[in-house]
């Protein structure tokens, strides 16, 4: 089990090094609207409930319903269908695990099946695409029983705002 634990965090890791560094981030990101949210230290063990809810990290300021969604209509229209090869590319299938995309095994972040419409129920004030773009954006905000924070904070930054959309869509798509 824990040679399995250690080779789960090394595939994961070297799927991160695969990101664009900070320079290619920012010249393929320059159109993106940039927004500020403060952050002060978390425990991201904190806060958590033994129900399968998400809860935030003591101290963690997120964003608001209003402040997601204004975001999100900066976004072009997401197509589902090319959300699978983003989801590839960014390096997210070694540590998320999907049936239905035989490329996602990861287990050390949580499975993303029936994420579409779990999505909806996990964090009062927030539809399921705020917390979407919210756990992608601010994967500290909240966190899933039993994972901790592990994932690169404003992966959207590395995505064209196609790709992000594409993304979400996808992600939206994943019901039951």
């Amino acid at each position: 089990m824990k040679i399995t634990r250690i080779a789960l965090v090394l595939g994961c890791l070297l799927a991160l090094s695969a990101c664009p560094s900070e320079e290619t981030t920012q010249e393929t990101s320059s159109t993106t609207t940039e927004t500020t949210t403060e952050h002060t230290s978390t425990d991201a063990t904190a806060g958590h409930q033994h129900d399968d809810q998400e809860t935030p990290p003591s101290g963690v300021a997120t964003a608001t319903e209003a402040e997601v969604k204004s975001e999100a209509n900066a976004l072009p229209a997401g197509h589902a269908e090319n959300g699978p090869q983003v989801f590839i590319a960014r390096g997210c299938t070694a540590c998320h695990a999907i049936a239905s995309l035989p490329e996602a095994k990861g287990a050390i972040g949580p499975a993303l099946d029936g994420i579409g419409e779990r999505a909806a129920t996990r964090v009062e004030g927030l539809d399921a695409m705020a917390y979407l773009k919210q756990s992608i954006e601010q994967p500290d905000a909240y966190l899933v029983e039993g994972y901790t924070n592990m994932m690169v904070k404003g992966l959207n930054e590395q995505m064209s705002p196609q790709e992000y959309a594409d993304l979400l869509a996808y992600l939206m798509s994943l019901k039951g």
